[in-house]
């Protein structure tokens, strides 16, 4: 087998767990840095009493397929249009609101109503099916660096066997992505406009695997928004950030990456406590890395937005 032979098809499920059927050429992904965990198989093990020292034998209780990969943060070359990555962050309890004409398409928290995936792998001619597949997505940006959206997924075991490819993939409306640089990405934290270095958020998606009469199912117990932002550290009479993280005051964020109507995406959240200050030294230059808690108003399922436009 060839690694490097690869299709992946992905397709929202309309019920849970029944089989989407995505189809190449019309469902297909394109991602980078791929992983898999064919069979993640979960275990209760035996206890007897015996006159001697050995192992216990292990009863299988359940399986799940567990998936990492990075998609390439790009917009989809029309402002009303969701982009060709959308259902991957749909299966990361995300919904997706399409405004038409003028757009933006955006992607927001939400805590009920999560959808799920089939994903069809095919590895040179070995296909691995997954259903009910659920995740979480973690934006991580890096100064003259591509932009990924990280993308872990889990989900119930369909079938491993031979299949033919099933055809050419079409990956035409997944767009080029563009450098992180002072040219393509505006940044601003707090109401400052910092030198980013590294920004990394976590959509935070807890899920836990249940295998139970009647149900076996990928359910979402929780999601907390959290993360890192690293940038070269201001002067206090220009910006007092030891100061903002001892008050424990809130503030904004917001990114954009991409200046052409149709191929830029935005970050931004109102609401963003940082913590844990530390500074470091690079090229001679002050650096300081901060935490990050993104906080809901009152309303809720607000704490952070991602769009297309």
């Amino acid at each position: 087998m060839k690694a490097n032979k690869k299709i992946l098809t992905l397709k929202i499920e309309t019920t849970y767990g029944t089989d989407a059927i995505p189809v190449v050429g019309t469902d297909d992904i394109l991602v980078s840095n791929f992983s898999m965990v064919p069979l993640d198989l979960k275990y209760a093990q035996r206890n007897q009493a015996r006159p001697f020292f050995a192992a216990q034998e292990q009863i299988i209780v359940g399986s799940t397929v567990k998936i990492e990969f990075d998609l390439e943060m790009s917009g989809s070359g029309d402002v009303d249009a969701a982009p060709a990555y959308g259902p991957a962050l749909r299966i990361c309890a995300l919904s997706e609101t399409i405004t038409p004409t003028t757009g933006p398409v955006t992607y927001a928290i939400i805590s009920d109503g999560e959808e799920s995936a089939t994903l069809y792998f095919n590895w040179d001619g070995v296909r691995h099916k997954v259903l009910g597949a659920r995740g979480n997505c973690e934006w991580r940006i890096t100064a003259s660096g591509i932009p990924y959206i990280h993308i872990t997924i889990e989900g119930l075991v369909g079938a491993i066997g031979v299949a033919a490819l099933g055809g050419t993939p079409d990956l035409s409306a997944f767009m080029k992505p563009l450098a992180v640089t002072k040219a393509n990405t505006a940044f601003s934290l707090h109401g400052y406009a910092a030198a980013l270095e590294s920004l990394t958020i976590n959509r935070g998606a807890s899920m836990v695997y249940k295998n139970r009469p009647n149900s076996e199912k990928m359910h979402f117990t929780d999601g907390q928004v959290t993360g890192q932002v690293t940038i070269e550290c201001p002067k206090t009479d220009a910006k007092d950030f030891y100061a903002i993280c001892l008050a424990g005051t809130l503030g904004a964020l917001a990114m954009t990456h991409g200046t052409a109507i149709g191929n830029k995406v935005v970050l931004a959240a109102s609401n963003v406590q940082l913590t844990n200050p530390k500074t470091s030294e690079g090229d001679n230059l002050v650096m300081l890395a901060m935490d990050m808690v993104f906080l809901p108003s009152d309303a809720g399922n607000d704490e952070l937005t991602y769009s297309t436009e």
